[in-house]
C-alpha cells in the first residue's frame, strides 16, 4: 500500500509540476531578451517548483497518517523530480529547436547590443566569454546535450528533494501516551 501511494503521488504531482513548469518556461522564453526578466522568472518558476514539492510531501505525510520516514518520502518526490524535469528538458529542447529556434539569436543580438552600450567598461575577453554563454546555449537542441541536461537537471532537483524529505520526515513516537 505504501510503494503505491509513493507511485502514484508522486506520478501525479510529477506530471502537475511538469505542465506547471511548461508553463513558466514557455513565459521565460517569451521574455528572453530582456535579461533581468528572463533571470527573475527563472528564479521565480524555480521557487513555485520548490513549493509545490513542498506541497507535495506535507501532501504525502498526511496520506501517511501524519508520519513519514525520509525514505518513503524521498522515494516520492524523487519520482516527481524525474517527471517534471523530463517536461523541463523535453519543453526546451522542442522549443529551442521547432517553436522558436531564433530565440539564441535574439538573445546574442540583445547581449551584443548592451555590451556595446557598456562600452570601454567591458574588456574584449569579457565580451567573448559572453557571448560563448550563447553558442552552448544552442547546444541545448542536440540529443546528447539534452540528455546531459536532464541528468544534471534530476541531480540538482534531487538534492532539493532529499533536503525537504529530510525536513519533512516525521516518525512515529516510539512510545504512545496511554490516556
Amino acid at each position: 500500500m505504501k510503494s503505491n501511494q509513493n507511485i502514484s503521488t508522486g506520478i501525479a504531482f510529477g506530471l502537475i509540476i511538469g505542465l506547471v513548469y511548461c508553463i513558466l518556461l514557455f513565459f521565460r522564453w517569451q521574455s528572453a531578451t530582456n535579461f533581468i526578466q528572463f533571470g527573475l522568472l527563472a528564479i521565480v518558476s524555480y521557487i513555485i517548483i520548490i513549493g509545490i514539492l513542498i506541497y507535495e510531501a506535507s501532501y504525502r505525510r498526511k496520506l501517511n497518517g501524519g508520519f513519514i520516514e525520509t525514505k518513503e518520502l524521498m522515494q516520492t518526490l524523487f519520482i516527481s523530480v524525474l517527471i517534471f524535469e523530463f517536461f523541463y528538458t523535453l519543453f526546451n529542447f522542442i522549443y529551442l529547436k521547432y517553436i522558436d529556434p531564433g530565440v539564441i539569436d535574439s538573445m546574442k543580438q540583445a547581449m551584443q547590443k548592451m555590451l556595446n552600450q557598456a562600452g570601454d567598461q567591458i574588456t574584449e575577453e569579457q565580451r567573448k566569454q559572453s557571448m560563448e554563454r550563447f553558442d552552448k546555449l544552442g547546444e541545448a537542441t542536440q540529443i546528447g546535450q539534452a540528455i546531459k541536461s536532464y541528468f544534471l537537471s534530476v541531480a540538482v532537483s534531487g538534492i532539493v528533494a532529499l533536503i525537504i524529505s529530510a525536513i519533512m520526515k516525521k516518525r512515529k513516537p516510539v512510545f504512545q501516551e496511554i490516556s
